[in-house]
């Protein structure tokens, strides 16, 4: 097997969604294509995991940690390491020391480059889980609820990473519904931004929409508090995928009765 950067022959492997493992979606595959395109030569990587026989089955999205929504200074940062874990197309790859063995290419890619260490994001729960890290030698640097940022340091002089916490966003005591929407552009699941303005749409008279791109202060990740989207400030299916748009326009209308009837 070998582990290299994503190429034209194996890029749709490695921008397609993670739970679909087909790029049939290409506005989203575009919106990562373009940012990978946009960092490449800022010491960002994409790079796969390909088996002999060609089958892509694990990729990772690295970057120097001040194009991440970490705070440090030095580190290389892994965006998202991600071996196959669904039984549909590929089969769970998981167990087979994959992401192991990537991890520890990754780390020789850091030592090699100059970094002073590696960091990561990871959550306390059965997704990205921070206990893979533990167990390869890393420690944690900074956690709020499930999210963690996790490292590995190389020199004694080496700072530890920090997680970029949301500030408390305003009450908006106005009839409106105030909707705000953050994404990753690195994330192969990356959606939010199409469905929220999809459940928006028509509803320019009750909605005060804004939204932030990649990288942004206001978030961390795509799921959980410290990230995603934000109902007159509270957080939108905390630790789930965001689901369909007319779900989320349906909750958006149901505040709207709500505060209309205050």
């Amino acid at each position: 097997m070998e582990f290299v950067e994503a190429t034209k022959e194996t890029q749709d492997a490695f921008f397609c969604c993670l739970t679909d493992c087909k790029i049939e979606d290409s506005e989203n595959a575009q919106i990562r294509q373009k940012w990978h395109n946009e960092h490449k030569d800022k010491g960002c990587s994409a790079k796969v995991l390909r088996l002999d026989n060609g089958e892509v089955v694990g990729r990772c999205h690295t970057a120097p940690i001040k194009y991440s929504p970490l705070i440090g200074n030095d580190l290389m940062l892994i965006l998202c390491l991600y071996v196959h874990m669904y039984q549909r197309h590929k089969g769970d790859q998981r167990g087979k020391g994959f992401g192991k063995y990537m991890l520890e290419r990754i780390e020789e890619d850091a030592r090699a480059s100059g970094f002073k260490g590696l960091a990561a994001w990871a959550m306390v729960w059965d997704w990205n889980p921070v206990s893979f890290y533990e167990h390869l030698g890393f420690s944690r640097a900074d956690q709020e609820d499930k999210a963690v940022a996790i490292w590995k340091p190389f020199c004694a002089d080496a700072e530890p990473p920090k997680l970029m916490r949301l500030p408390a966003l305003p009450i908006h005591k106005q009839a409106k519904i105030h909707v705000f929407a953050a994404d990753n552009a690195w994330c192969n699941g990356c959606n939010k931004l199409r469905i929220v303005r999809e459940a928006i749409e028509g509803l320019e008279n009750i909605v005060d929409y804004h939204e932030a791109g990649a990288p942004h202060q206001n978030r961390i990740i795509h799921l959980g508090n410290v990230g995603g989207v934000f109902l007159d400030g509270k957080v939108y299916r905390p630790y789930q995928l965001i689901g369909k748009s007319d779900d989320l326009r349906a909750e958006i209308l149901r505040l709207y009765e709500v505060k209309k009837n205050q």
